[in-house]
C-alpha cells in the first residue's frame, strides 16, 4: 500500500472557497446566507474524507522488448480501501512519448480497476519505466492525496532494422558451411570440373557419360558453399546530431541490419566499437550472438575524451585473419581515419561506409557558418579520396536513405578497384 504525504484541499475546494469569499467580499450576497450552509457542507465533507486512503497500485506491461517506433500499451492495476478517485500520471524517459494517458478510475472500498494507456518508443536503448505520481482524492473531492512511484521495469527498444538483399562480397572465405561459393573444389552443389576417379571418391559423383566416353572411371567435383567472418566497426569518439536523426542513430541502426543479414546467410559475425572506450565482441554464430551484438550496441554511448587509442590496443581475436570489417564512423575525428589506416595496413579487409554528417546539420545561418561547412566538406572530400587512392572501398550513406545503396557502391568499386601497397 502506497504511504501517502499530508492531504491539500483539491482544486475543486480552492475554487469552491473562492467563490464564496469572492462573492461575501463583493457584497453581492449577505453572509448569513451562504456562510451556515457553506459550513455545514464543509463539515460532512471533512468528516467523509478524513481519513487517509489506502490505495496500491501497480505498472505493468505485456512486453519488455519492442522496436523504435513500436506502440505499447501498458496497465495500470489500482486497489484501494476506501471510496476514492485514483489518477496515475506517468513519469516517461527520454526516447519514450506518452500516446494515451491512462484515464481516472473511480473505486469503491475494497475494489480493483485497472486502467491502461499507450506509449511510444521513440529511440532505441534501455528505458526504465512506471514512475509516476498517484493522485488520489475523497469521495467529496474536499482532499488530494499525491505520491511519487519509482519504475520498476526495464523496457528494451531496439532498433528497427533494415532489409537487406545483399552486402559486401569478402575477398577470403572461411572452410565452414555458408552461402558463398568457393573457388575451391570439393562437396558442394555448384559444377567445377572433372577428374579420374581415385580411391575414396563418392559412387553418386560418377560422371557416366565421361566414363563411357573416355572408357575409364571420371567423378565431377564441385564448388563447396563456404562461410566468411565479418566484424562490425563503429565509431563512437563523436554524434553529430540533427533536428530527426544523428549519426550515433544511423550507425547504431545500420549495425544491426548488417548483423542480421551475415548472421542469416551462417557468418560468424563480430563487434568492435572504438572510443573513449574501446569495446569488442568476439565473432560467433546464431541467434545468440545477435542478442550479444544488439545489447552491446543499446550500451553505446558518448564520452568525451582526449586519448588517442590505436589500433595495438584491439585484440588479435577481435579481427581473425581474412575477415571482411564494415567500418561505419561519421569522418569527424581525425582518431578513427588513423586507426582503419593502421587495420589496412595489416592487411585486413576494409569497407567503409562514411554516415553524412554534413546532410543532419541544419542550413547555415550566416556566410561565416557557410565558410565554414565548406572547408569541413573540403576536408572530408580529401580524406575519402586518400582511402580510395589506397583501394579502399568508401560509400556515403544519407540520412532518408536505404543502406542497401551503399552496400551496393562498396560492392561495385570493390569489385574493380586494386590495392595499393605504400
Amino acid at each position: 500500500m502506497t504511504k501517502f504525504r499530508s492531504p491539500r484541499l483539491s482544486p475543486y475546494s480552492l475554487f469552491v472557497c473562492g467563490c464564496v469569499i469572492l462573492s461575501i467580499a463583493t457584497g453581492r450576497v449577505e453572509p448569513a446566507l451562504i456562510a451556515i450552509p457553506f459550513m455545514v457542507v464543509l463539515a460532512v465533507a471533512v468528516v467523509l474524507g478524513r481519513s487517509t486512503p489506502s490505495v496500491e497500485v501497480r505498472f505493468s506491461m505485456d512486453q519488455a522488448k519492442a522496436l523504435d517506433g513500436d506502440e505499447i500499451e501498458f496497465t495500470v492495476y489500482c486497489n484501494a480501501s476506501t471510496a476514492c478517485a485514483v489518477t496515475f500520471l506517468v513519469d516517461l524517459p527520454a526516447g519514450l512519448e506518452l500516446v494515451t494517458p491512462p484515464p481516472t478510475v473511480q473505486l469503491t472500498s475494497g475494489s480493483t480497476a485497472a486502467t491502461k494507456g499507450r506509449l511510444l518508443c521513440r529511440r532505441w536503448g534501455v528505458r526504465k519505466v512506471g514512475a509516476g505520481r498517484i493522485q488520489v482524492r475523497d469521495t467529496a473531492s474536499t482532499f488530494a492525496y499525491e505520491q511519487s512511484t519509482e519504475p520498476a521495469i526495464a523496457l528494451r527498444v531496439y532498433p528497427r532494422p533494415e532489409q537487406l538483399r545483399s552486402l559486401v562480397q569478402p575477398q577470403m572465405l572461411r572452410p565452414r558451411f555458408g552461402s558463398f561459393v568457393s573457388r575451391a573444389a570439393g562437396t558442394g552443389l555448384e559444377f567445377a570440373d572433372i577428374r579420374e576417379f581415385h580411391s575414396g571418391d563418392q559412387r553418386r559423383h560418377i560422371n557416366w557419360k565421361a566414363t563411357a566416353r573416355h572408357r575409364q572411371m571420371h567423378v565431377n567435383l564441385f564448388h563447396p558453399e563456404w562461410g566468411s567472418d565479418v566484424v562490425l566497426l563503429l565509431d563512437t569518439f563523436s554524434d553529430v546530431v540533427g533536428e530527426t536523426a544523428s549519426s550515433l542513430d544511423l550507425a547504431v541502426r545500420g549495425a544491426t541490419s548488417a548483423a542480421m543479414f551475415c548472421l542469416a546467410r551462417r557468418d560468424r559475425v563480430g563487434l568492435l566499437s572504438i572510443g573513449s572506450q574501446m569495446r569488442w565482441l568476439l565473432p560467433g554464430m546464431g541467434i545468440r550472438q545477435l542478442y550479444r551484438i544488439v545489447n552491446s550496441l543499446m550500451e553505446t554511448q558518448l564520452a568525451f575524451s582526449f586519448s588517442w587509442p590505436l589500433a595495438d590496443a584491439i585484440p588479435r581475436g577481435a579481427i581473425p585473419a581474412g575477415a571482411l570489417t564494415l567500418v561505419l564512423t561519421p569522418l569527424v575525428d581525425r582518431r578513427t581515419p588513423t586507426i582503419v589506416r593502421d587495420l589496412l595496413g595489416r592487411g585486413h579487409d576494409i569497407a567503409v561506409v562514411e554516415i553524412a554528417a554534413d546532410a543532419m546539420l541544419p542550413a547555415s545561418a550566416n556566410q561565416r557558418e557557410e565558410i565554414a561547412r565548406r572547408l569541413w566538406a573540403l576536408y572530408r572530400q580529401t580524406l575519402r579520396q586518400q582511402y580510395r587512392q589506397m583501394g579502399l572501398a568508401v560509400s556515403v550513406w544519407r540520412p532518408g536513405d536505404s543502406l542497401q545503396s551503399p552496400l551496393m557502391e562498396l560492392q561495385a568499386f570493390r569489385r574493380t578497384s586494386r590495392r595499393v601497397h605504400a
